[in-house]
This record gives C-alpha cells, sequence and structure tokens, in this order.
C-alpha cells in the first residue's frame, strides 16, 4: 500500500477529522505500517523513514488540492483531515492490532467532550505509580480561591501538586531525628499545569502558563494528553523546557505506565516561599496541603489519604475513562 492508501484507511477508522501525527499515531499503535510499500520486516520502521508522519500529511495534503480528491483538509496548525462523504469507495481491510489502543491522541476536534480536570485522576494515578515521583497529590480548585482584582491571578494556582515523601524511606529512627535536628526532612514538591493537547498553536501559551504557577517548586511540569511526534515540534518543546527548568510529561490514557517524562524538571533545591505564601493566603486547598504535610505521618499514612486525591485502581480507572469519554472502549480494562 501506499503511504495516501494507508491514511485513507486509517481516516475511515477514526471516523473524524485528524492531524498528520494522529494518523500515523493511528497506524503505529496497530502496527499498519507493515503493509507499506517498501517495508522491510528485518529492519522494522526505520525501513520507511525518519519522518512518516510528515509524509503522510503531505500526500494528504496534495489529496486535499485535487478537484476529485477524496481528502478535504482544514484548519492550519495542526491542519486536520477527513474523508470527503462523496467518497464511497472500498477500502483494503487491515487487521487492526490486538491490544491497541484505537483511539489516537485526543485533538481539538475532541475538546468540548471532557473537561482538563477530568485528566486529573490520570496523572494522580501516574504520579503515585511512577517511581519517579511516587507522589501523592492533590487538586487545587482556583474557584475556592479569595477574590483579587479581576485578572491578578490569572496564571497563580496550578493545577495540581504533589509531595514526594523521601524520609520514609529511611526507617531509623536516629537517622531521622539527625536530619530533624542539623539538616530538614527529605520532601520534594512537584506543581503541574494540565493540558489536554498540545500543538504549534498553543504550546508557548501554555508553556508560559506553567513557568508561570509551577516555577515555585521544587520540579514543575506541564503535562498533556497529545503532544505531536513531529521532531521539530518535539524539539521546540525540549528548548523550553531547558531554558525554564519547566519538565514535560506525555500522558497515556490506554496505558498510564506507558505515559513518558518527555523532559525532565530542573531540580531546584529552594522553593519559592513567597509564591508558597500567596497561595496559602489565597487559596485552601494550597493551604491544606501544607497543613497535610506538616502534619504527615509516614508510619500511619492511611490516615492522611483522604487529603490527597484518590488513587484509582485500574478497574476503577477503565471505567473511568469510558465514562467521560477519553477513552472509547474498555475492551479489556488495563490501564
Amino acid at each position: 500500500m501506499t503511504y495516501l492508501e494507508l491514511a485513507l484507511y486509517a481516516l475511515q477508522q477514526l471516523a473524524r477529522p485528524a492531524g498528520a501525527s494522529e494518523i500515523w499515531a493511528f497506524i503505529e499503535q496497530n502496527q499498519l505500517y507493515t503493509e507499506l510499500d517498501g517495508y522491510n520486516p528485518e529492519q522494522g520502521l526505520p525501513s520507511i523513514g525518519k519522518t512518516p508522519w510528515a509524509t503522510v500529511g503531505a500526500r494528504l495534503y496534495v489529496e486535499s488540492k485535487k478537484p476529485d480528491g477524496k481528502i478535504m483538509a482544514q484548519g492550519s496548525r495542526p491542519k486536520l483531515f477527513s474523508l470527503r462523504q462523496a467518497f464511497s469507495g472500498s477500502l483494503k481491510a487491515l487487521p487492526l492490532a490486538e491490544n491497541a489502543a484505537v483511539l489516537p491522541p485526543v485533538t481539538q476536534t475532541q475538546k468540548a467532550r471532557f473537561h482538563e480536570r477530568d485528566l486529573h485522576p490520570l496523572l494522580c494515578k501516574f504520579l503515585a505509580e511512577h517511581p519517579v515521583f511516587a507522589a501523592q497529590s492533590r487538586t487545587i480548585f482556583h474557584e475556592k480561591s479569595g477574590k483579587s482584582q479581576k485578572g491578578a491571578d490569572k496564571w497563580l494556582y496550578p493545577d495540581m501538586v504533589g509531595v514526594q515523601f523521601e524520609y520514609a524511606d529511611y526507617e531509623h529512627g536516629s537517622l531521622q531525628a539527625w536530619m530533624r535536628k542539623f539538616d530538614r526532612l527529605p520532601i520534594k514538591i512537584f506543581s503541574f499545569e494540565i493540558k489536554k493537547y498540545l500543538d504549534f498553536g498553543n504550546y508557548k501559551e501554555y508553556f508560559f502558563q506553567a513557568v508561570s504557577n509551577s516555577s515555585w517548586a521544587n520540579e514543575g511540569y506541564l503535562v498533556a494528553l497529545s503532544v505531536p511526534q513531529d521532531g521539530e515540534f518535539r524539539e521546540a518543546l525540549q528548548k523550553l523546557s531547558q531554558s525554564f527548568s519547566i519538565g514535560i510529561i506525555l500522558l497515556d490514557a490506554a496505558n498510564l505506565s506507558q505515559s513518558e517524562i518527555l523532559s525532565p524538571a530542573r531540580y531546584k533545591k529552594q522553593i519559592d516561599y513567597a509564591v508558597m505564601y500567596e497561595l496559602a493566603e489565597k487559596n485552601r486547598d494550597f493551604s491544606q496541603f501544607l497543613t497535610t504535610i506538616t502534619e504527615y505521618d509516614h508510619k500511619n499514612p492511611h490516615r492522611y489519604l483522604s487529603e490527597f486525591d484518590e488513587v484509582l485502581d485500574d478497574d476503577t480507572m477503565a471505567k473511568y475513562l469510558v465514562t467521560k469519554g477519553i477513552l472509547s472502549d474498555g475492551k479489556d480494562g488495563t490501564i
């Protein structure tokens, strides 16, 4: 099959407009690239080039310019492609990977289906189960904040905050007593700005929103459910991350354990207490978060579970993803 034929098939299966990166994500998730002309099973993906999504986009764009083309194009960054309604030609049926997620990363066309806050349980579970974080987290409800001049606190509040109680790993009582007297109990504070998707049209605004509301913590992150695979876009994100010390996390709704830290945050030993003070003064969720950290007893962690967001088990999460419309089906209930 040609790139165009494969892209047409992917769009038929998706049954909605999609960008080139998303179309390629669907093809890759379902291993449909093995049908491409020139694919070498011994070499694998490298045999079809370094930027196949770019090739998909180019082929679809050329097709959309034809008067009798099978494709319509709309928007710009990203450009979305869809099948023309008049096109009803039969396409070769291809087997979808048995365990692959049929739904590709979320796009602008899906943004009305669920809210950004619906992604909080996903990040909460990821943070609790990923060894790099091993963190308890809490949602910061902006609407609970004290009133201020309109626009004054626009980018003050993070979406979520988290804490890693590193000292809980040091069971020896005398060591903890020593740390309390001569140093400090080692903990790490995280701050997160969460978005449904990043693209060329929004990534700078979203990134600097994260810089504004999450730079105060030991580590701050911008989190998204969809990030284009385009090499140029990923490079632009990396440059911002390295320049401003804000990390990037890509959540994988179909398999949370496969979520990626695209760029780690740079650890800052000194927390910005001035910003913490302002947050605590204006928002009771954040104030309670600090109180919980202060009173936390690592020997009785279950006592404090209600003061953090609940970490859903796999079955509950699978149902949640379908209920919220984040995934279209929960075939095997596995995250």
